[in-house]
C-alpha cells in the first residue's frame, strides 16, 4: 500500500512539473505579445471578499490571456517564507467599497534564490553554508466564470543545500546535503449569498532529503476556511482548519479572526492567525502577522517612485522536512532562523516584479524532533551571518 501511495504521488508531482512548465508558457506568451495595454477590466464578485482575492477579471470580447485569470494565493500565514506580499499598492474601488486585503496572498506565479556565505558551526571544527531555490505557479482548471465557483492547479517545488562537514552530534550521522519539497494540489473557492466565501486547498507531495523514498516521506497541507460578512458590512468573520505534518504544529489547528476596517488606513486581523495593515500614506505601508508557534512576518515599504519601492522587514523562517533514514516515523528535520534584511523591488514589464534584498540571520539551528517545541536533539547551532535573495514574480 505504501510503495502504491508513493508511486501515485510521483505520477501528480511529474504533472505538478507539466504544470508549472504551462504555466511559465503561458507567461511567456503574454510578455511577448505586442498589443497595446487592455482597458482596465471590471471589480468582480472575488473583489469583495478582503484577504482572498482581488480584481479577478472576466474574459473580454477581444480574448485574454489565460493568465489573466491568476488570482493571488492566500497563505494563511503558514506558506511560503520566501514568497512576498502582492499588490501594496492597490487602489480603492471607484464605488468606495475597501480595497481586498494584500497581507498573506502569494503571488501566483513566483520563482527566487537565497545564498548564505558559510558561518563556523558552534561546538564542531567546520562551518556551514546554505543555498535555496524555489518556484510556484498557480492555474486556473477550466475558464473561470464571474460568480461562479474557481478550480485553481498549484504546483511548487523547493530546494535547499546545506553545505556542510559538520554532523549530527547526537546520532553522529552527517547533515542532509540537499533537502527538497515537491507538492502539487489544487484550491477551490465558492461564493456564497450574502458575500460569504467557502473554500479550500490540498497539497501533497514530499519534503525529504530523499523525496518519495517511502510512503513515510510523504506530505501533505490541507485548508478549510469560511468568510462571511459582519453585521456591519465593512468588517469580516474568517474561519479556517489547517493541518500538516510538516508544521510548527502537526496537528489540526482552527482559526478564527474578526477583521477590523475602522478607516482605509487601517486593517486589523483579530484572532489566530493574527495580523495588521497600516498605510498611513500612499508611499507608506507596514504590515505584520502572526500564526502559531513562532511565524513572524513584518514589512515596511517605502515607494520610492511609480516602479520602485524600498522595503524592510523582520521575519522567522521554519523548514520542515522527514528525513529517509531517520529512526522514528514522527520525527522531523528542523532548519530555523530568525532574519532582518532591506531592499528594493522593482517593478517590470506585463505585471512582473523583481526584489532583492540583503539579509541579516541570526538564531540559526538545524535539529531533530517530533514538534518545534519539545524532545530536540541532533542541535546543531550555527554563527550569524549575512546572505542574499532575490526572486521574480508576477502580479498580473
Amino acid at each position: 500500500m505504501s510503495q502504491w501511495l508513493v508511486r501515485r504521488v510521483r505520477l501528480m508531482s511529474g504533472l505538478s512539473i507539466l504544470t508549472m512548465w504551462w504555466g511559465f508558457s503561458l507567461l511567456a506568451h503574454a510578455v511577448a505579445e505586442n498589443e497595446p495595454p487592455l482597458p482596465e477590466p471590471p471589480l468582480s464578485i472575488f473583489a469583495e471578499q478582503p484577504g482572498l482575492l482581488r480584481t479577478f477579471e472576466e474574459r473580454s470580447p477581444d480574448g485574454v490571456s489565460l493568465v489573466e485569470y491568476l488570482p493571488p494565493v492566500p497563505t494563511f500565514g503558514i506558506d511560503g517564507n520566501e514568497e512576498p506580499i502582492v499588490d501594496p499598492d492597490a487602489e480603492r474601488p471607484p464605488d468606495g467599497r475597501t480595497p481586498a486585503s494584500s497581507f498573506r496572498q502569494a503571488a501566483p506565479v513566483a520563482m527566487g534564490g537565497f545564498w548564505a556565505p558559510a558561518a563556523p558551526v558552534q561546538g564542531q571544527p567546520a562551518e556551514l553554508a546554505m543555498n535555496s531555490q524555489f518556484a510556484r505557479v498557480a492555474v486556473p482548471i477550466g475558464t473561470p466564470v464571474e460568480g461562479k465557483p474557481i478550480w485553481l492547479g498549484i504546483s511548487k517545488v523547493g530546494r535547499l543545500e546545506l553545505a556542510t562537514d559538520a554532523i549530527l552530534p547526537d546520532s553522529g550521522q552527517p547533515i542532509p546535503r540537499q533537502l527538497w519539497l515537491v507538492e502539487t494540489g489544487f484550491m477551490h473557492i465558492r461564493p456564497l449569498a450574502g458575500g460569504a466565501t467557502l473554500g479550500g486547498t490540498f497539497l501533497i507531495g514530499s519534503a525529504s532529503d530523499r523525496p518519495y523514498a517511502a510512503g513515510r516521506d510523504l506530505t501533505l497541507m490541507a485548508i478549510a476556511f469560511y468568510n462571511r460578512p459582519a453585521k456591519n458590512e465593512r468588517d469580516e468573520w474568517n474561519f479556517s482548519l489547517f493541518y500538516s505534518p510538516t508544521s510548527q504544529l502537526p496537528y489540526p489547528l482552527p482559526g478564527l479572526a474578526y477583521v477590523w476596517r475602522p478607516s482605509e488606513e487601517i486593517e486589523a486581523k483579530i484572532g489566530l492567525p493574527g495580523g495588521l495593515e497600516y498605510r498611513p500614506t500612499e508611499d507608506w505601508s507596514f504590515s505584520v502577522g502572526y500564526t502559531p508557534l513562532v511565524n513572524v512576518n513584518a514589512i515596511a515599504r517605502r515607494r520610492l517612485g511609480e516602479q520602485l519601492s524600498a522595503i524592510a522587514f523582520y521575519r522567522t523562517d521554519t523548514e520542515i522536512y522527514f528525513l529517509a533514514d531517520r529512526v522514528r516515523d514522527d520525527e522531523r528535520f528542523f532548519v530555523f532562523n530568525q532574519r532582518a534584511a532591506v531592499g528594493i523591488e522593482r517593478v517590470l514589464a506585463r505585471g512582473f516584479a523583481l526584489e532583492v534584498t540583503a539579509n541579516y540571520l541570526f538564531d540559526r539551528k538545524l535539529f531533530q524532533g517530533t514538534n518545534f517545541t519539545s524532545g530536540r536533539t541532533d542541535v546543531v547551532n550555527f554563527d550569524p551571518g549575512l546572505g542574499l535573495s532575490a526572486q521574480l514574480f508576477w502580479r498580473r
